[in-house]
Formats: structure tokens, sequence, C-alpha cells
């Protein structure tokens, strides 16, 4: 069972490394999630479409770049839209 996990996400890390800026950009724009950075915090996953701000948060990527918090979203998107998964 292990494998099939390891070889989703190495598929899954492959293809966001084929992604150009404008897919990327694409897929973030078509996600239902989004991101907002707060001092000391770190950057915090929002559902787009929940008005209440604490029903809305999803998870935390902590202190780290826009680009790694992108690549969270851009990764369960993917995985969402995966045909090979479970």
């Amino acid at each position: 069972m292990w494998f099939k996990n390891y070889f989703q996400n190495r598929r899954i890390a492959k293809q966001l490394k084929r992604l150009t800026e404008a897919e990327r950009q694409a897929i973030l724009d078509e996600s239902p999630l989004e991101h907002a950075w707060y001092q000391g915090e770190g950057y915090h996953i929002f559902q787009k479409n929940e008005p209440d701000h604490d029903k809305a948060y999803v998870a935390s990527v902590g202190e780290t770049y826009q680009r790694v918090a992108d690549d969270w979203i851009i990764r369960q998107y993917l995985l969402a839209k995966d045909e090979n998964r479970d």
C-alpha cells in the first residue's frame, strides 16, 4: 500500500515541476483554495467560497515562501484531479 502513495506523490511532484507559470496561475485561479500570509505565523490556506474566516481555514504551511504555499494548493488540486487515485 505504501508504494501506491509513493508513486502517486512522485507522479504529482513531476507534474508540478513541468507546469509553466501560466498553468500554475490558471490552477490557482480555478482552485477552491487560497492562501494568506500572517506575520509571525506564516501562510494559511483557506476555502475561497466560505465567508466565515474560522470555518474557511484548511491548513497552515508555516513560515515559508509564497511559492511553497502555491505548490501546496496546486498539489491538492492535482491530487483531486488525478485519475489514477483510489
